[in-house]
């Protein structure tokens, strides 16, 4: 969970997955507290891979919009492994301008800390190919004083059929599991193991905690520990005489 609080408004973001399917949740609340109604807008952003590196995959990514839900899919038909898959890209909101465009949404020569898109009042809307790929969706809305308002951001992968502009996989089923999906539990019925000994509070919570979770979730569930994501599984052993 991320919490930030301004003198004129409180956020909260709260990331996590879902544990019988491949969506993460960004679920974000925005709280006015600034005295006077507000106009506002949010932004999700996500750069796309697609891949095992963005140098070599970028060009080969194609993005759309779909128009049944407003979401953004994109798709790397050249990976030798994946080619048949397809990401998404979605907001619980129907209010909302869209790009595909990395460049437009930084800037020239820009950086995340200051996306030059947040100094206009809506996104392009421009998606395809050859584009510096990435999802980004913005919503504006306005907010009385002392309310508060929830968005639900979801990234997810599937498959697709052969024609992937008649891919329907998201907005309905992923969106409802959306809504049911704080259903899921801890992971801390997982991480069972314990670690002996007299290690005091703050390494306990590292050796029985961080690590495990740590190593279930980035090298046997991703398998991407130390930046792997060839999907390699094992160890190495190096030696010296």
């Amino acid at each position: 969970m991320f919490s930030s609080t301004r003198s004129t408004a409180s956020l909260r973001a709260v990331v996590y997955v879902a544990l019988d399917a491949s969506v993460k949740f960004t679920v974000l609340k925005v709280r006015n507290e600034c005295g006077r109604s507000r106009r506002l807008s949010v932004t999700g952003y996500v750069e796309w891979v697609l891949g095992d590196l963005r140098a070599k995959s970028a060009m080969h990514v194609i993005t759309e919009v779909d128009p049944g839900s407003g979401a953004l899919f994109a798709r790397n038909p050249y990976h030798t492994e994946f080619g048949g898959r397809v990401a998404f890209f979605n907001v619980d909101d129907a209010t909302r301008t869209v790009s595909g465009d990395r460049t437009e949404f930084i800037g020239r020569n820009g950086t995340l800390r200051s996306p030059v898109a947040m100094t206009r009042s809506q996104l392009s809307g421009k998606v395809g190919a050859a584009l510096d790929p990435c999802a980004a969706i913005q919503v504006p809305f306005e907010i009385a004083d002392g309310q508060e308002r929830e968005f639900i951001f979801t990234l997810a992968q599937g498959e697709t059929p052969r024609r992937p502009a008649t891919w329907r996989i998201a907005s309905g089923d992923l969106l409802r599991h959306g809504a049911r999906s704080k259903r899921c539990g801890s992971i801390g019925s997982t991480l069972s193991g314990r670690a002996g000994g007299n290690t005091g509070p703050s390494l306990d919570v590292l050796t029985n905690g961080w690590l495990l979770y740590q190593t279930l979730a980035c090298r046997l569930w991703a398998r991407s520990g130390t930046y792997q994501p060839g999907g390699a599984f094992g160890s190495a052993i190096s030696c010296r005489t």
